[in-house]
C-alpha cells in the first residue's frame, strides 16, 4: 500500500506542475489579449468609416472608374486564410479549418489559390488535402500595418491583372470576449451594398462638395479600404486566438484542480488503509505473543 501512496504523491506533484504551467499561460494570454483587443477595437471605427465613405461615393462615379469595382464571372478565387502559429487555443484552428473545407472543396485545384497566414493552420490544411499556393513565413502576432498593406497589394495586383476573379479573406471575426466566429469575407470585387450601413449607392455625395473630385477621391480610397480590411481581419483573428487560448488554459487549470482533489482523496484513503493495516498487524502480532 505504501507503494500506492508514493505513486499517488508523484501523480499529484506532476499534475500540480502542469497546473502551474497552464496558469502561467493563462496569465500571459490574458495580458496579450488586452493589448490585441485594444488594437482591434482601435482599427474597427476607421475601417467602418472608410467602408461607409466608399459606399456613398460609388453611387456618383462611373462603374469603370477602377478595376477593383469590376465584377466578372468567377472562375478563379484567391483565398487568404488567417490562422495561428501555435496550438493550445482550444477549437480556434479547427473551427477555421472546417470553414475552409466548407468554402474550398478538396481537390479544387486551380479554381482556388489559397495563401495561409499561420503555420498551425497551414499544417492542418495540408493534412486535410487542401492545395495551397503559398504559406507566409511571417509571425502572425508581429504583423504590422505595413506588412498587411503589402499582402493586400499582392492580392489586388493579382485581381487587377485578371489572374483571379474574386478575392476573399477567411478568418475568425472577433465580436467580443465571449463571441468569435470564423467567416469568409469577399474583398474583391468591391460591392457597395456589402460595405455596411453607409447609406448605400443611392445616398450619394450630392449634399457635400468633394475636391478635387469624387472620381479622384474614390480612386485613391478603394485600395486603402482593401488594405485596412486585411489588417483588421488579422487583428481580429489575433484577438480571437488569444481569447480562445486564455479560455483553454483556464479550463485546463480548473480541470487540474479537480484532478488534484480527486487524487488527494485517493491518497488519503490509501494512506488510511495503510495505517489501518499496520495497526492490525501490530495487534495480531501482540495477540500471537500471548
Amino acid at each position: 500500500m505504501a507503494k500506492g501512496t508514493k505513486e499517488l504523491k508523484r501523480r499529484i506533484t506532476g499534475v500540480r506542475n502542469i497546473q502551474q504551467i497552464t496558469r502561467a499561460m493563462e496569465m500571459v494570454a490574458t495580458q496579450k489579449l488586452k493589448r490585441l483587443q485594444m488594437r482591434a477595437e482601435a482599427v474597427r471605427p476607421f475601417s467602418d468609416k472608410i467602408q461607409q465613405l466608399v459606399a456613398r461615393l460609388v453611387g456618383s462615379v462611373r462603374p469603370d472608374l477602377s478595376p477593383l469595382l469590376q465584377e466578372r464571372e468567377v472562375r478563379v478565387t484567391a483565398d487568404l486564410v488567417v490562422s495561428a502559429d501555435k496550438g493550445l487555443c482550444g477549437a480556434y484552428n479547427m473551427n477555421l479549418v472546417r470553414l475552409v473545407q466548407a468554402e474550398i472543396p478538396r481537390g479544387a485545384g486551380d479554381k482556388h489559390r489559397v495563401r495561409v497566414l499561420g503555420t498551425k493552420g497551414a499544417t492542418l490544411l495540408r493534412v486535410r488535402g487542401i492545395d495551397m499556393q503559398g504559406v507566409y513565413e511571417d509571425n502572425v502576432e508581429k504583423i504590422d500595418s505595413t506588412r498587411a498593406r503589402n499582402i493586400a497589394r499582392e492580392l489586388m495586383a493579382e485581381f487587377v491583372a485578371g489572374h483571379v476573379d474574386q478575392v476573399r479573406v477567411l478568418h475568425t471575426a472577433f465580436h467580443s470576449a465571449t463571441q468569435q466566429k470564423p467567416v469568409a469575407v469577399t474583398l474583391l470585387p468591391i460591392r457597395p451594398e456589402a460595405l455596411g450601413a453607409g447609406g448605400g449607392a443611392a445616398a450619394g455625395p450630392a449634399d457635400v462638395i468633394i475636391e478635387p473630385s469624387a472620381d479622384e477621391v474614390l480612386r485613391r480610397l478603394l485600395p486603402r479600404s482593401i488594405e485596412i480590411r486585411v489588417y483588421s481581419a488579422i487583428l481580429e483573428s489575433l484577438a480571437a486566438e488569444f481569447t480562445a487560448r486564455r479560455n483553454a488554459m483556464k479550463q485546463a487549470t480548473d480541470a487540474a484542480d479537480e484532478m488534484i482533489s480527486a487524487l488527494r482523496r485517493q491518497y488519503n484513503r490509501a494512506r488510511q488503509e495503510s495505517i489501518t493495516k499496520e495497526l492490525l498487524e501490530v495487534v495480531s502480532g501482540a495477540e500471537a505473543l500471548k
